[in-house]
């Protein structure tokens, strides 16, 4: 799946949309203008299609992530249940990558697939898959709650994420929390027209999110690499 399908898939189910007064969002197609303006303070060239492409669909996916207290939450048992079962797959799936190794005519075939790129099979496998299926398996584990509750307002972690995964992949510049830095200001006015609220407002400041997303600049950058070399081939 590429990044712009992934995006896509992150955005509201039906089901959870009828849930939620979504008149409180914006909800139209960006603009050219309001993607111009995007792709200018990231440095990216109003020109560049595929930049576009990615920033009209993580705006739209911005934009369906819903407000955790306006969706009614279900029990632990409830919301923890599909997260056991991909952890499970995911552990699964890892034992049996590793038991492949000792079927050395079946470990070859299988890593000669074509969407596995060029790369050497046992440097792709180490590289590439296991960690992203042992990431997955954390994320579900990580996403477990023990009591009902007031539940975590991931939605605007989750959109300074897009921000920086988009500046991962498409700025020349090198994102930081500096005051001087672009992304702070690219990150601002990318939340804000995700979600139609300014980060002046009470309660909508991003500072703490900008620096959470930075951590993970070093595996966006590595992420950002392998699939501009994908689509090189």
């Amino acid at each position: 799946m590429d990044l712009e399908s992934a995006i896509q898939e992150e955005s509201l189910t039906p089901a959870c949309a009828s849930k939620l007064d979504l008149s409180l969002m914006p909800t139209e197609f960006p603009d050219d203008g309001t993607i111009d303006e995007l792709l200018r303070l990231a440095g990216v060239s109003i020109e560049r299609s595929a930049a576009r492409r990615w920033l009209e669909s993580a705006l739209m996916a911005a934009r369906g992530i819903p407000e955790p207290r306006r969706v009614p939450q279900p029990s632990p048992a409830k919301h923890n249940a599909p997260l056991d079962e991909i952890a499970r797959a995911s552990n699964q799936l890892i034992a049996a990558l590793k038991q492949l190794r000792s079927h050395p005519h079946a470990y070859a075939s299988f890593w000669r697939f074509a969407a596995f790129g060029t790369v050497y099979v046992n440097e792709f496998e180490r590289a590439g898959v296991i960690p992203t299926l042992t990431n997955i398996c954390d994320a579900a584990r990580e996403a477990r709650i023990s009591r009902t509750g007031r539940p975590r307002n991931y939605r605007k972690q989750h959109i300074v994420d897009l921000a920086l995964a988009f500046c991962s992949r498409f700025s020349p510049k090198r994102p930081s929390s500096d005051a001087n830095n672009f992304f702070p200001a690219f990150a601002e006015r990318f939340f804000e027209l995700a979600t139609g609220s300014s980060v002046e407002g009470k309660g909508h400041g991003i500072g703490r999110q900008v620096k959470v997303a930075l951590k993970r600049l070093p595996a966006e950058m590595e992420r950002a690499a392998l699939l501009n070399q994908t689509q090189l081939k």
